[in-house]
């Protein structure tokens, strides 16, 4: 290794190293001013970033520990200025993308922000930090920003042309078929005038004031050209901007004499008091501007709020709406749709009473379920009334000769006809004479389509199709023989001794003989067997229960 000599390591030059800052908040920091005034004049984000109106809200989003919009679409911006062909910008991967992009620029020999003297190379900032950009301190932030800015400016082509268009610089004026454009105009936000950034003014002690945007935020620097400058920042709202104001005025030089002459601190001085009043009512212009923004974004998001909160109908119920009591025991659910918290008291309470007092479950359901007026007619006005003690069998086929009421039948009586002459005479010693066989259908003699012997082929049938493929064969029906020993004055209907499908009716009882009573007990008693054999299986009452 070869050894340097003092001359010439007094020789080697040096770079412009500044003494770190003891600032405890960004606003106190010349990075915070430089990266808000490129946003101003060389992109569109403050227009388009909601909630990007002042320098105030950008020193806020740096502050965060956390992901958050207005930080996201500064960094998304100035990447897509780096590499437009950049795709992954979200909030997600914004942070490994800003190193990816930082990483390729550190690895050259130009100088940056993390300049390492010692190792003589870029340090990258992410390293140390988990690779993760919302996690840094606010004081490396700032850094990456502003060497963000830097490489912007040196590097990104859309930012160079504008710069190039305002100043009139010509590339390659030896080929003759380019043409450039002029200069833009002053009113242009991207001529030379709108791009330059020139401080507010320089008070009678040589300190520069700045101003980023029509906000009353000011700051206040020494030299910029010194190594030992210092910046901080003046005023924030309308109220210090005032008191910053009434300074300047009580500081400024007093009134010339005749023929004497200003210096030039003095009028500088009287220059940047004139400037600060003229900003007045630009100042209030813009904070009715940022309050009205702040209010739209207020409602928008109250209106958010309530949206989660309120109930949408998208659309219809499947289940049709039930209007029937849910204690109506002749209804099974499966599932109630509505259970008062005193069902279970009141449930146990109606099974106590069932028990002790014997009152039947209809007389308490009558509290919760509407009933009609003519039950309470059929009990003198008492709505409990008498005590059903068939009111289990209810909805089953029960035997009249069991003692069971009409009401638990379900067949019901058989119905009577009226006393007429044609009553009296059956319906089937009619002779309806048969209709001829089809005469073009060919019927066969043996096989499973022949017709048996008791059968009678017909051609229509009342209410069937006719067709010219097929005939009808009816067999007739024998005629019940005649029951002798008539009673006169007994209907024809209620002659048979025998109930009708077990039925019993109270009020004919009296009108069937003794004698085909006993026959039916004994026809009862020779077929007992097959009796109990017909009641197993069944909720029918036992033998054992009839006679006791």
């Amino acid at each position: 290794m070869k050894a340097t000599s003092p001359t010439e390591a007094a020789s080697e030059k040096k770079g412009h190293i500044c003494p770190p800052s003891d600032a405890t908040h960004p606003k106190d920091r010349w990075e915070t001013l430089f990266v808000y005034a490129f946003i101003c004049k060389f992109t569109q984000l403050r227009t388009k970033v909601e909630g990007l109106d002042s320098p105030m809200d950008l020193e806020d989003a740096v502050m965060l520990k956390d992901a958050n919009p207005i930080m996201t679409q500064i960094l998304a911006r100035f990447m897509q200025n780096l590499r437009p062909q950049t795709r992954n910008l979200s909030s997600d991967v914004i942070s490994a993308t800003v190193a990816s992009v930082l990483q390729e620029f550190l690895r050259s020999n130009e100088r940056s922000v993390f300049w390492e003297e010692e190792l003589k190379k870029n340090v990258d900032p992410f390293v140390n930090s988990t690779g993760n950009f919302w996690t840094m301190e606010w004081d490396t932030k700032l850094k990456i920003l502003r060497q963000l800015v830097e490489l912007q400016l040196c590097h990104s082509t859309d930012i160079k042309a504008l710069i190039d268009r305002a100043w009139g610089v010509i590339h390659n004026k030896h080929k003759k078929g380019e043409t450039t454009a002029p200069p833009p105009p002053p009113s242009d936000p991207f001529s030379q005038e709108n791009l330059l950034f020139s401080p507010l003014g320089q008070d009678i002690r040589r300190k520069r004031y700045w101003v980023a945007d029509d906000s009353p935020r000011v700051y206040v620097s020494t030299n910029p050209w010194k190594v030992t400058s210092t910046f901080q920042c003046v005023c924030s709202t309308p109220a210090e901007y005032t008191i910053w104001l009434e300074e300047l005025r009580q500081t400024a030089p007093s009134e010339a004499k005749g023929g004497e002459r200003r210096t030039k601190p003095e009028l500088g001085h009287m220059a940047l008091v004139k400037a600060a009043e003229d900003r007045l009512p630009a100042i209030e212009a813009e904070l009715a501007r940022i309050q009205r923004a702040k209010k739209k974004i207020a409602q928008r998001n109250l209106l958010i709020a309530q949206a989660e909160v309120r109930e949408t109908r998208t659309r219809r119920r499947v289940t049709r709406p039930d209007y029937a009591y849910l204690n109506d025991p002749e209804e099974e659910h499966d599932e109630e749709e509505y259970r008062d918290e005193g069902d279970d008291d009141y449930d146990q309470a109606m099974d106590e009473d069932e028990l002790v007092a014997g009152t039947s479950s209809r007389a308490n359901a009558d509290n919760g379920r509407r009933r009609s007026t003519r039950t309470s007619a059929l009990n003198n006005g008492n709505r409990l009334g008498a005590v059903d003690e068939w009111g289990e069998w209810r909805g089953e086929r029960r035997s009249a000769r069991l003692g069971a009421p009409v009401d638990t039948q379900l067949d019901g009586p058989p119905p009577k006809r009226s006393r007429t002459v044609e009553s009296t005479t059956s319906s089937v010693d009619e002779i309806i004479p048969a209709p001829a066989p089809p005469k073009n259908i060919k019927l066969k003699a043996n096989g499973a389509a022949a017709v048996k012997p008791t059968e009678t082929v017909v051609e229509t049938v009342a209410g069937k199709k006719k067709s010219k493929f097929w005939v009808y064969a009816v067999e007739p029906v024998e005629a019940p023989q005649a029951v002798e020993n008539q009673p006169s004055n007994m209907d024809v209907d209620m002659v048979d001794a025998k109930p009708f499908n077990g039925y019993r009716d109270k009020t004919a009882a009296s009108s069937v003989t003794d004698d085909a009573w006993r026959a039916s007990s004994a026809e009862m008693e020779t077929n007992g067997d097959a009796y109990e054999k017909s009641l197993n299986g069944s909720l029918s009452p036992t033998l054992s229960m009839d006679e006791s």
